[in-house]
């Protein structure tokens, strides 16, 4: 596996180094390539799209070039018109809800807690005054911390989109570099292919495909599973009359982001608002439609939509998200299921790899049996 030369050697060990240096620098500026993060994803989402318009042309092997772009050009005005329709659609009562979510987020535990309490016997009766006082205590930290938390992230949010000139210009630069990404996406992995050492560059082709397929399969299900979610909920809130239908919505649309671990808390939000502001059974109803829903969706659609994308048992996946929210935060959840599935795949290809001698190591020419060393006639036993 590894070249005998020496000055292909060091021609490796020069690019490792590189890896490393543009791993380093990638860690220290990641807030300023955010931008471009998005854009990876965006690409990944809309390269079949691409991929599917390019083989219907008809000059396709003719003009290459011309139906690429041809292809580009016709998914992007699809893919703005859509965003465009989308944001006039829902970015107004997407602000105007988010804003009344906002203020209203500090009186919501402490609503919740008081209704529950109010229709909890056994809570009123049964358990001591002290405990009592002390839940109290607790819940309205809670309630204060959930206003601070509402309106801190509301702020985070808005300064990491909009808060500075270059994230601004980092967006505003991302769909031209989106264009040459799609365009030139073949010329990329030659070139990226091209800096390894000839006897392993069909190694690095076929890890860049794979993991190529497994990051972007796992996007393509994760972003239509999150959308599904988020749309459902909040048609089902609509229905219930619960406000704040369509931020919970999006709540829960971008908790279902994050595997195993995001439905389980995307619909809190929902039954705490639900118990502050409908007295009664209507919470219970809201309960069992998220836990059936969540059940329809991990039973009937996750496999048919994720299929077999990353292979991770679920216990591994929780493990991983512990490890990734501490190390990296809400980007770390985002990244570390498909990033292990990449570092799995390699690391497999590459161990059995190194323990598949090659014909030069095996002393046979190509197209020789391994056996047939320099002096050993062939045949012989």
């Amino acid at each position: 596996m590894l070249p005998s030369s020496p000055r292909r050697r060091y021609q490796l060990l020069m690019v490792a180094v590189a890896v490393a240096l543009a791993g380093y620098v990638f860690w220290r500026a990641w807030v300023a390539l955010t931008p471009f993060f998005v854009g990876a994803i965006l690409a990944l989402v809309f390269a079949p799209a691409v991929n599917r318009v390019e083989a219907r042309l008809p000059y396709r092997l003719s003009r290459p070039g011309l139906a690429r772009a041809t292809s580009l050009a016709a998914v992007y005005l699809v893919g703005l018109g859509a965003l465009i329709g989308a944001g006039l659609l829902i970015l107004p009562p997407v602000i105007d809800q988010t804003q009344q979510f906002v203020n209203d987020a500090p009186s919501f535990v402490t609503r919740a807690r008081e209704e529950l309490e109010r229709g909890s016997t056994f809570y009123r009766e049964r358990v001591p005054p002290e405990i009592q006082a002390r839940i109290n205590k607790i819940t309205n930290q809670l309630a204060q911390d959930a206003g601070r938390f509402a309106q801190d992230a509301l702020t985070r949010t808005v300064t990491f989109f909009t808060g500075s000139l270059l994230g601004l210009v980092g967006y505003i630069v991302v769909p031209f570099w989106l264009w040459f990404v799609l365009k030139d996406k073949e010329r990329g992995v030659d070139a990226f292919v091209r800096w390894f050492p000839a006897s392993v560059q069909e190694d690095a082709r076929q890890l860049v495909e794979r993991a190529n397929r497994v990051v972007g399969s796992y996007v393509r299900a994760q972003l239509l599973l999150a959308t599904l979610s988020g749309i459902v909920t909040w048609f089902g809130l609509y229905v219930f009359g619960i406000r704040f239908s369509v931020v919970l919505g999006l709540i829960a649309g971008v908790s279902n982001l994050i595997p195993v671990l995001g439905p389980m808390v995307g619909g809190i939000p929902a039954l705490i608002v639900t118990a502050a502001t409908h007295p009664g059974w209507t919470v219970l109803w809201v309960f069992l439609f998220l836990f059936i829903w969540q059940n329809l969706k991990d039973y009937l659609i996750v496999p048919r939509v994720q299929g077999q994308a990353v292979n991770l048992h679920p216990a591994v996946i929780l493990v991983l998200l512990v490890l990734a929210g501490h190390l990296a935060g809400f980007w770390g959840l985002l990244i570390v299921v498909p990033v292990a599935a990449v570092v799995r795949d390699t690391f497999s290809h590459v161990y059995r790899r190194l323990a598949t001698p090659s014909l030069a190591e095996a002393g046979a020419a190509p197209g020789e049996p391994a056996h047939a060393r320099e002096g050993e006639p062939v045949g012989r036993t």
